[in-house]
């Protein structure tokens, strides 16, 4: 059974108390709820926030790194895989609204990347209802913990990593395959990346190169081969 947990320890939690209950409540209301008042336009405006906070920290505190290291660096900040760090840092799951179908029966969330899909969509309600600072404050409190990891990340072009150990353990060459969603989108390129044809990445940029390096990082964090490099 869903826990029922109090909204206003969780705007504490976060240091947004000034946020109004409205819309905390539709960034924690996914699609499945019924409810029409749901997260989605709200992560999509999110999303695209977190995107030029996270940019705009790394071009100020990287000044000597190119476009290719900021990419992958970025990439890496705003992939699922992080917001899911973020959305267990903030205990996010219990205090989600989801149909009865998305969560077992201990009440348990069954989908995980509805939680990473909620903390974008609390950072756009931040923006909408606030300010920008306010959700660039956010951010930059939150992420805090996966900047200072930053300095053993290997920043080696996703895909050359990929298709190292890939080759490596038999599995032949990823293969990239790119939709263009049009020159309205933004980002406009989506890539798949299939290993062995499994899709194991999918990833967004403004630029094909970009959109291939997301999913290579993506296939990188599936495959799971490099969660332990560092730890020891």
């Amino acid at each position: 059974m869903q826990k029922h947990l109090d909204h206003d320890t969780l705007k504490q939690r976060l240091a947004l108390t000034m946020l109004p209950d409205a819309a905390f409540k539709r960034a924690l209301t996914h699609c499945s709820s019924g409810d029409p008042l749901h997260m989605e336009r709200l992560e999509f405006l999110g999303d695209a926030v977190l995107g030029l906070v996270i940019a705009e920290y790394l071009h100020h505190q990287y000044p000597n790194k190119d476009e290719g290291h900021l990419t992958r660096l970025r990439a890496h900040l705003v992939c699922r895989a992080s917001l899911l760090q973020i959305a267990n840092a903030w205990q996010l799951a219990d205090y989600l609204r989801v149909g009865e179908g998305e969560r077992d029966g201990h009440g348990i969330l069954k989908s995980p990347s509805i939680a990473a899909n909620a903390v974008e969509a609390i950072i756009g309600a931040t923006f909408k209802t606030l300010d920008f600072e306010a959700s660039r404050a956010l951010i930059l409190r939150a992420w805090q913990f996966l900047f200072d990891a930053l300095a053993t990340l290997d920043t080696t072009d996703a895909k050359s990593r990929l298709q190292e150990w890939t080759q490596g353990h038999g599995k032949g060459l990823p293969h990239y395959h790119i939709h263009d969603l049009g020159p309205q989108k933004d980002p406009r390129f989506q890539a798949l990346c299939q290993i062995k044809g499994k899709t194991m990445g999918n990833g967004w940029g403004n630029r094909k190169k970009h959109a291939e390096l997301t999913a290579a990082e993506q296939a990188i964090i599936e495959l799971g081969f490099e969660k332990n490099k560092g730890n020891g």
